[in-house]
């Protein structure tokens, strides 16, 4: 009966005090699993997801006014970029009730240039709502935020947003469903008014939708109440005017679910062939079964700016995705034999002022507990102490006792982790032959120079996260001696909020190097290190290449040098050759003999332990030394290495340390001798323009961006058309401001990189020569 009565209390929690009580109660108790959603909101930019959010949080009760993003006063969108571009650009946390349920929900971005976010985003989700902007239809970053998804296997719902809009088409996007995303759709609702060929919904059609599951008229009356929380639901009859449309996509319904699932098959037959006498339950039954299956997704449709169809959506979000039970558990897990010991998952961090480091984490086993001592197994087994558990509303805090399986929160007093890390109970039974490490104090500029994540990994690991490498890159200079540390400060907390940006140092050109996902990830940084009060000065945008030998090289290192005021010495053949053309990673292959015995045969053989630290530090020497090509110091990648001799002199003088630094100059030599080539990133390019604009597009493209043209077709509403073309990213820098001048603003692309090509020689000595600057 008490749990029972919490559940009731969340679905009219508002933002009183005691109502987040009750959602903290909800969040630590165990017996309300089944009760939980973790779901986030995915799209295309500027579909309407924050604006899709924030009507959730008020039908919820959650806020009393509904956030607008042209005003910059939502509840999700609260970094001052945010509010300023109108854009999503960070992922942001929130927990609210509806239907006595926990939603945990996160708002990702749309934007390309920060799909880490919402990568990061999936990876803890049980569930997902993409939506769709009903006069574009599925759009580029659609296409690319589902695989995301499908990557994981989440199971979906789709919201069509945007119905109140001229050349809106619920039809044509649920034929994009079908097409593009490759997956069945299934038509939950639909409007009862037709639409004509041209023109638009009317204020009162918008009202007035069907539900053809429940065979019920859905009336959002927006007249009497502006903010469309008043829904009014009446059953329809067959003497109803819409009970025709209705039955007609009633039976659509039941039949494509008919081909997916054998159960509903049984209650038709069961029904007498009657697509009206299926009962409601078996329809939502075999609705989530297909869908927890990945099968089809449920469609659903509304107007979200103008109050309309959120909360069928809220209700399929209860209905049809899965809570954390029925999700399959990380395959690390399957095979562990203690499922009730602590495994959390870190998966966003934010360096706050006042707070420290608050780290997201989504608890897969066990109980996560205040004051409690961690293991971070992913950086190398380092003890952390959660000194305070928080439960997040978009950026207003709320602490919690703990964090029950299945939930997401926030950490406090965790210093060395990072996101992608894994954290253990202290005696997990992975770690039962594992050395647990102090916790290691480093500084601003070692960060810098070593980078936040470590290689040595103990325990049991969940799957991290994958970034992508960046493709711009600008320099940044602080404008003071006095202000040096305050940047460096600075990005060594941008760094461990955002992955997907890279600080290096160029010993060469003196520079402090900023490399991100693009033009607008980088703008926005900037922006961030401004409100951080950093006085500093940028250099112009340029495009991150790479590097790769075009020829096989051998070299040996012998190195001997005092390590900490301690003699050091070790040496190791090296041989690095081209790797394979369409495989832009690399390959490291180190032979070591079965013993390690030093030269003079005066000791024994090395312990296993010290074999692997041994083993481990050349690893890591070389992937050091891949970051750093001998060109311009830019990564290489298509590169295979080989060690083929070590040379072991003694444990005191031979060890990890010295065989690291050992390697790292080791393929330094090789690499000189190598004939490295640069290769610059490839874009796949989706532009969208009046018909009118694209000879001056067509022409730019194959003149100034020394593109290629793959398709030119006619966009699926209005008189636009579509065009895909693949280019070099380094032709594309300011193409935002060159589109909107040849389409007189009417035009938008988006930019997806590909892949690597050869630079040819006569533009690479070039890029040389600028990158070093001489001429």
């Amino acid at each position: 009966m008490q749990s029972q009565w919490l559940v009731r209390a969340i679905a009219q929690a508002g933002t009183h005090r005691w109502a987040k009580q009750t959602i903290r109660q909800l969040t630590t108790s165990r017996l309300l699993y089944e009760k939980v959603r973790n779901i986030g909101i995915i799209a295309h930019i500027d579909a309407g997801k924050t604006t899709t959010t924030e009507r959730m949080l008020h039908y919820a009760g959650f806020t009393r006014k509904i956030g607008n993003v042209d005003n910059g006063d939502t509840v999700m969108d609260y970094l001052r970029e945010e509010r300023e571009r109108g854009i999503t650009i960070q992922s942001a946390a929130i927990t609210f009730g509806w239907r006595d349920h926990q939603v945990h929900l996160i708002d990702t971005p749309g934007h390309v240039d920060f799909t880490v976010e919402v990568e990061r985003a999936v990876r803890v989700l049980d569930g997902a709502v993409a939506v769709i902007d009903a006069v574009a239809g599925v759009q580029a970053q659609t296409m690319t935020v589902w695989r995301q998804t499908e990557h994981y296997q989440i199971p979906r719902v789709v919201f069509i947003n945007k119905m109140d809009r001229e050349g809106a088409s619920w039809k044509r996007s649920v034929e994009d469903i079908e097409t593009k995303l490759q997956i069945q759709p299934l038509v939950l609702i639909i409007p009862e008014a037709i639409k004509p060929k041209e023109g638009q919904y009317t204020a009162s059609e918008l009202q007035q939708w069907l539900d053809v599951v429940s065979m019920e008229r859905v009336c959002f009356d927006t007249d009497a109440d502006k903010t469309g929380a008043t829904v009014q639901r009446h059953k329809l009859t067959s003497t109803d005017k819409a009970y025709g449309r209705a039955s007609q996509a009633r039976v659509q319904l039941v039949e494509a679910l008919a081909e997916l699932d054998s159960t509903i098959v049984d209650a038709f037959l069961a029904a007498d062939g009657d697509h009206m006498q299926v009962s409601i339950e078996d329809l939502q039954a075999a609705i989530r079964r297909v869908t927890l299956n990945a099968q089809a997704v449920p469609v659903l449709m509304g107007a979200s700016f103008r109050n309309v169809g959120v909360q069928p959506l809220l209700d399929a979000v209860i209905d049809y995705l899965p809570a954390p039970s029925e999700r399959p558990m990380p395959p690390e897990l399957q095979t562990s034999d203690n499922k009730d010991q602590l495994v959390a998952f870190a998966f966003k961090v934010i360096a706050n002022e006042m707070r420290g480091p608050m780290v997201f984490v989504r608890v897969y086993a066990g109980t996560l507990d205040a004051r409690s001592t961690l293991v971070n197994g992913t950086q190398g087994g380092v003890r952390e102490r959660a000194t305070k558990l928080l439960q997040m509303y978009a950026d207003v805090p709320e602490e919690i006792p703990r964090i029950g399986c299945g939930h997401i929160g926030v950490v406090l007093g965790l210093k060395n982790t990072r996101t992608g890390d894994t954290l253990l109970h202290p005696h997990h039974r992975s770690l039962k032959s594992a050395r647990i490490k102090a916790p290691r104090e480093r500084s601003s500029a070692l960060v810098l120079m070593e980078g936040t994540n470590s290689t040595n990994s103990v325990g049991l690991q969940l799957h991290g996260i994958k970034v992508p490498p960046p493709v711009f890159f600008c320099a940044v200079e602080a404008d003071s001696p006095q202000d040096e540390q305050a940047l460096a400060d600075a990005l060594c907390s941008l760094m461990l909020e955002d992955p997907s940006l890279h600080v290096s140092y160029n010993q060469e050109t003196g520079q402090t190097l900023l490399s991100g996902m693009g033009e607008l990830h980088l703008e926005v940084i900037r922006g961030r290190l401004q409100d951080m009060g950093v006085r500093a000065s940028f250099g112009d945008m340029r495009v991150s290449f790479r590097e790769t030998p075009s020829q096989a090289s051998t070299a040996h290192f012998d190195y001997a040098k005092e390590i900490a005021g301690r003699p050091a010495q070790a040496g190791l053949n090296v041989s690095v050759e081209p790797g394979e053309e369409d495989n832009d990673s690399n390959s490291v292959d180190v032979s070591m003999p079965a013993e390690l015995v030093p030269k003079s045969n005066s000791e024994a053989a090395v312990s296993p332990l010290m074999y692997r630290e041994i083993h481990d530090a050349i690893r890591d020497g070389i992937h050091a030394a891949l970051l750093s090509g001998p060109l311009l110091g830019f990564p290489l990648v298509r590169t295979h290495v080989q060690v083929t001799n070590i040379d072991f002199y003694s444990r005191t003088l031979s060890t990890p340390t010295a065989f690291r630094a050992c390697a790292v100059q080791a393929m330094q030599k090789a690499l000189a001798e190598s004939s490295a080539a640069l290769l610059e990133p490839l874009a796949r390019l989706r532009i969208e323009c009046p018909a009118k604009s694209v000879g001056a597009v067509l022409s730019d493209l194959n003149g100034v961006r020394r593109g290629r043209v793959v398709s030119l077709d006619d966009q699926d509403a209005g008189n636009g058309k579509s065009l895909v073309a693949e280019v070099n990213l380094s032709t594309m820098i300011g193409y935002s401001s060159a589109l909107r001048s040849l389409t007189a603003g009417a035009g938008t692309f988006s930019m997806e990189v590909v892949g690597f090509g050869p630079v040819p020689r006569q533009q690479q000595e070039q890029i040389i020569k600028e990158g070093r600057g001489y001429y």
